[in-house]
């Protein structure tokens, strides 16, 4: 089949179901969920303790990450909550300090994906024991 030019014309669908196909297949989202001055899950008692003048663990990152498998995924919910205790966990800290909130997720169908909360900033120890 030719157009009115005299160009060929069959291969103009292929174009754009492989254009469809690759941005349905290399989708994916990341939605900034706030920047905070002070983040925790902890109880803290901030009366008699200088935050300012704490010592801290600059830039640390948690996650809860479920892998989607097929369409199987490898946890049933991941939380915000589970990302802010896995960036305490590493930083051996309870409360964070200029955090960045993210939830992120991809997914290729029927072939693997990502769902995840992540959590990134700076962790203080205000708890003696």
């Amino acid at each position: 089949m030719t157009s009115r030019s005299g160009a060929s014309t069959r291969f103009g669908p292929a174009i754009v179901l492989g254009a469809l196909l690759t941005a349905i297949l290399g989708s994916g989202c990341t939605t900034n969920h706030g920047d905070y001055t002070v983040l925790s899950n902890k109880l803290v008692r901030s009366s008699n303790f200088e935050l300012s003048k704490a010592d801290r663990k600059k830039s640390v990152v948690g996650e809860d990450v479920a892998h989607i498998i097929l369409f199987f995924p490898t946890k049933q919910q991941v939380t915000m909550e589970e990302a802010v205790d896995d960036a305490l966990e590493k930083g051996d800290g309870d409360v964070m300090t200029d955090a960045t909130v993210k939830f992120t997720s991809w997914y290729i169908p029927l072939i693997y994906g990502t769902t995840k909360w992540v959590v990134e900033g700076d962790v203080v120890k205000t708890r003696r024991n």
